[in-house]
């Protein structure tokens, strides 16, 4: 006799059948079972845990992230950063703290959903300029003229092409809240992070999103932005160190808002004359 009782759920709205056996078989944990920390993609700075220095596991493979600011705090200069980084080369020369686990060869995915072909170039050049070199698998996209629906189905096609299918390790979305055409849409909303859940998952790589902050709170915006926050293993916030518009390159402030794992120290970054991004490593004398 089956000790897994029949449960009626054609009452439900699932499109398909669900299989409670092979849910409960999949889903249910086994205490017994020693499992390992998600491998780190990227790591920035370390921590100390019973007398050793372990690399924080800021960025996860098969987890995605969020990078949470508001207009003009030079977000996309930091998404540029994490994808040198995590490619290697001379990045380290720029973010000493940041340390790449990656190896081989993977595909490296980088969508721009925001801006023009002029401007997306110019950040994706910017990879290219910290690590030193120009890596042949880093895949940049600017998709601005795209709708949500199309750059969902964009992202799908290219995760299911055979070429890259397996062989993406880490993809950034500079705009996510262009795939969806209302951010305060909650069923929509819903979908959106779910579809992060589920890319991150089938294909073992990280994805590192950017968002706007709402403009009264530090929290990203919408309700896209509440269930992105609540479902990322990393969220990072970056502010301003000085309000007035008319400075342009002031330090951003970079702060670990939420964490799975050990979450790093705060630090600051600016440009350098090159207009690279850098750590700014003695935030007083600055000013």
């Amino acid at each position: 006799m089956s000790l897994i009782p029949q449960i009626n759920l054609s009452h439900t709205s699932f499109s398909e059948p669900t299989d409670y056996k092979e849910i409960f078989n999949r889903c249910i944990v086994n205490l017994d079972e020693e499992l390992l920390l998600p491998p780190t993609a990227l790591g920035i700075g370390y921590h100390d845990y019973k007398g050793q220095q372990y690399l924080n596991n800021t960025f996860s493979y098969g987890e995605f992230s969020a990078i949470v600011a508001a207009s003009k705090t030079k977000k996309t200069f930091f998404k540029s950063a994490l994808v040198a980084a995590y490619i290697g080369g001379r990045t380290s020369d720029y973010f000493p703290e940041f340390v790449s686990r990656r190896e081989g060869e993977p595909f490296i995915i980088d969508i721009d959903t925001e801006q023009g072909a002029y401007y997306a170039q110019r950040a994706f050049r910017r990879v290219a300029e910290m690590v030193g070199e120009s890596y042949s698998n880093y895949l940049p996209f600017g998709v601005e003229e795209l709708n949500d629906v199309e750059i969902i189905e964009f992202i799908e096609g290219l995760l299911q092409d055979p070429k890259y299918k397996g062989k993406i390790k880490w993809m950034s979305i500079d705009g996510v809240a262009d795939l969806i055409d209302n951010t305060n849409d909650i069923e929509k909303s819903v979908k959106v992070a779910q579809k992060l859940k589920k890319w991150r998952r089938e294909n073992n790589m990280h994805i590192n999103t950017v968002i706007h902050r709402n403009s009264t709170t530090d929290k990203a915006t919408g309700h896209l932005g509440s269930f992105i926050q609540k479902k990322a293993e990393t969220v990072i916030l970056l502010k301003d160190t000085d309000e007035d518009p008319r400075k342009k390159n002031t330090p951003i402030e970079v702060i670990q808002t939420y964490s799975r794992g050990a979450a790093f120290d705060p630090f600051h970054f600016a440009l350098n004359e090159e207009t690279l991004p850098y750590t700014v490593k003695d935030i007083d004398a600055w000013k």
